[in-house]
């Protein structure tokens, strides 16, 4: 019990023996606050009279202050023990394209079944800007790829094939894979990331210095481009999920893939709702429609 509400129920009993019967004191240390709080002030709050113990006129600022700084502390007190308990929450979670757009909306509704009241931020964007805000602590959690934040803490849910997507009318449209020495001379839509994702280490890996016509900003319109024959692409498996693109997409030969999961800045502490969030991806199962093997 702190110095505060023991001289708030002083002021409501008017009586030091019926306050240090209720917070279970000695009246002795009860005086004894009462003394130290006002040395402490500098000046008497309280008098004894017949009627008991008597705020002196002009202390009812001093009450009043007292009582918001108890009120606070029960907000902070609540508010901690909320986090604690998983009551309430809030994490702010980022993600490259594909994974918000198939794997995120089933994780936090099934999260969010047994947390209903932990609130979500979500990012979706490419890796540069996503990795900015990790850094500076505006972002919690990053869904990405392994390759595109090396060094920070990860943890792996999936491997993702990556896709050469091309026209449907391409001249090597049909086949069931295709070699990475085939399309030295094509041109190329980059993705969102360009050569800084996975397929920049394909082109690198068969050095190949891809004729990059168009760079979108964004997936979707790539894939749009690639269907009107500005060129190829490639483009992870899972973010062709339930696309209506008139394309065609084959795995390459040499089987090039990319390792999902979820990402958080090193040396830094997590709220309770995020390294509750981390450990349930631990349990949670990726639905059907979006394991890699059946895509």
């Amino acid at each position: 019990m702190n110095k505060y509400r023991i001289i708030l129920d002083v002021y409501k009993t008017h009586s030091i023996s019926k306050t240090a019967g209720r917070l279970n004191y000695t009246q002795s240390a009860i005086s004894q606050a009462i003394k130290n709080f006002e040395n402490e002030l500098g000046f008497q709050i309280f008098r004894r009279s017949k009627a008991g113990m008597e705020l002196i006129s002009g202390m009812e600022e001093i009450i009043q202050s007292l009582e918001n700084i108890c009120h606070e502390e029960d907000k902070l007190s609540k508010f901690a023990k909320n986090l604690t308990s998983l009551d309430s929450g809030y994490i702010r979670i980022g993600s490259v394209q594909s994974v918000s757009y198939n794997w995120l909306p089933n994780l936090i509704k099934d999260f969010s079944d047994k947390y209903p009241n932990i609130r979500f931020e979500l990012m979706i964007d490419g890796i540069a800007p996503l990795k900015a805000k990790l850094d500076n602590e505006q972002l919690d959690c990053v869904f990405t790829s392994k390759y595109m934040l090396p060094g920070y803490p990860f943890k792996q849910m999936d491997e993702d094939e990556m896709m050469l997507v091309m026209p449907e009318n391409h001249r090597l449209a049909g086949r069931e894979t295709i070699s990475v020495s085939e399309i030295d001379y094509e041109n190329f839509v980059m993705s969102a990331n360009g050569l800084d994702e996975e397929a920049g280490i394909i082109f690198e890996e068969n050095h190949i210095i891809p004729k990059v016509q168009y760079e979108p900003t964004e997936d979707f319109a790539a894939l749009k481009m690639v269907e009107l024959g500005f060129g190829l692409t490639i483009i992870p498996k899972l973010f062709l999920t339930g696309t209506t693109f008139r394309v065609y997409a084959c795995p390459f030969e040499e089987h090039y893939s990319r390792i999902l999961g979820i990402a958080y800045a090193p040396d830094k502490p997590l709220s309770p709702a995020t390294r509750k969030f981390l450990d349930y991806i631990k349990t949670w199962e990726l639905p059907r429609q979006y394991r890699t093997e059946d895509v």
